[in-house]
């Protein structure tokens, strides 16, 4: 769909900006870094559901991100709970701050936005030069021709 300038706009910029398009769509800086608050010292036992329950008097979210272990799907003890509007997310924190909960006590500070990870060269990936994305154990230009069938014929 074009914008009002000609320019197309991904289906992420539509879903984003609803159904009035803007040309200043594909933004870095998101305005929920603004309104986003990092929770730590909660128990490996809770949810998303809990942290909605427990935030939802403060005001409308926006996502709520919980860390989980990627093997067990057990909570990291941290949390990211992002409000729509700046003034919830203080309301909360004031709130919150020191609050006891299922047996801990929340710590909660502004959330900083992440910096872009970098692949140290050498480590693979795109960045690192190799682009088979095999690293140093595939040749990568290699001007000979391989045969596929070299490493059967090439001890007889």
């Amino acid at each position: 769909t074009p914008t009002a300038s000609g320019e197309r706009a991904s289906p992420w910029c539509r879903r984003r900006s609803g159904a009035a398009l803007s040309t200043s769509c594909p933004r870095r800086y998101d305005d929920r870094d603004q309104s986003s608050l990092r929770v730590t010292n909660i128990s490996e036992d809770t949810t998303e559901a809990d942290l909605q329950v427990l935030f939802a008097p403060y005001g409308r979210i926006a996502r709520i991100y919980l860390a989980k272990d990627r093997e067990t799907m057990v909570s990291r003890g941290f949390a990211f709970v992002s409000f729509v509007h700046k003034q919830d997310a203080e309301r909360a924190m004031g709130a919150l701050q020191g609050h006891g909960y299922d047996h801990l006590i929340l710590k909660i500070e502004w959330a900083k936005p992440s910096a872009p990870r970098e692949t140290p060269a050498g480590e693979g990936g795109l960045s690192s030069g190799f682009t088979s994305g095999y690293g140093k154990a595939l040749a990568q230009d290699t001007k000979e021709r391989v045969s596929y069938a070299s490493n059967l014929t090439a001890n007889r």
